[in-house]
């Protein structure tokens, strides 16, 4: 059988499968557009400061490895972490990054003089709570992350199974701070005027801390997980008595938010 009879057999695509390739490679362009632009900002805001790869990992960025991936367009999404450590290390705002990866701009510090990495609202503190920024969360988590590499640099067995268990303390506690900042975000995401509906920043950490997997250590926390892949729509199948429980627990929540 000749070429041209082969293709005078092969079935012509319908008009919907052409439609959905159309599409589909549509999207595609767009999000290869989207990588390239975030990658160009990346890699102008980087020269602008005269920085290297090793100087920016260095000033508090991702990895050197990392950075590369990105200003080569060859990390389809970085994940939360690596974000703020670009705002970080490129000297811009916090979500910065974030931002610009959404398709935004980002905003450099030397454009907001009266930015401050650690200013004195970053804690505040009442009778009896205290009540941190995210960026006092992030530091506690980067920190606990240090803590846990340099301890797996140590030899000694006993002492090994001792900073394994102040890490995993540690670790837990800042895990709980954070799940409750993401918690109150996603409880005032659903009023239709929440300053936080749509941002790129809390949406990206949603993402990243639910695709963990960790095992509840108590009740209390098995609960609140729950309750945070309730309000995401990842709960799956739950009984009607904690469906009730969550509902009332949300419905509080905004009356409390109410001004």
């Amino acid at each position: 059988m000749t070429v041209e009879a082969e293709r005078r057999k092969a079935p012509a695509l319908s008009r919907y499968r052409r439609r959905l390739i159309q599409t589909l490679a549509g999207k595609v362009d767009a999000m290869t557009n989207e990588r390239a632009r975030f990658a160009r900002i990346v890699a102008e805001r980087r020269r602008l400061l005269g920085l290297t790869l090793d100087q920016l990992q260095q000033a508090g960025g991702p990895s050197d490895v990392t950075t590369g991936k990105i200003e080569k367009g060859a990390i389809a999404s970085p994940s939360a972490r690596t974000l703020r450590r670009l705002d970080t290390g490129l000297q811009w705002t916090e979500g910065s990054a974030a931002r610009a990866f959404a398709g935004g701009d980002p905003t450099a510090l030397e454009e907001v003089p009266s930015v401050r990495r650690s200013t004195p609202g970053a804690v505040n503190a009442a009778a009896d709570s205290v009540t941190l920024s995210l960026t006092v969360v992030n530091e506690l988590s980067d920190i606990a992350k240090r803590y846990e590499k340099l301890a797996g640099t140590i030899e000694d067995r006993e002492l090994v199974a001792e900073l394994g268990r102040i890490n995993a303390d540690f670790d837990l506690l800042v895990d709980r701070i954070l799940r409750a900042w993401l918690i109150a975000q996603l409880e005032r995401k659903s009023a239709p005027d929440s300053p936080v509906r749509g941002d790129p920043v809390v949406e990206m950490l949603i993402g990243d801390y639910l695709n963990r997997t960790p095992e509840p250590p108590s009740v209390e926390d098995a609960h609140e997980l729950l309750y945070l892949r309730w309000l995401t729509g990842r709960a799956g199948e739950i009984d009607e008595a904690t469906e009730h429980a969550f509902v009332t627990q949300w419905s509080k929540a905004q009356k409390e938010d109410r001004p």
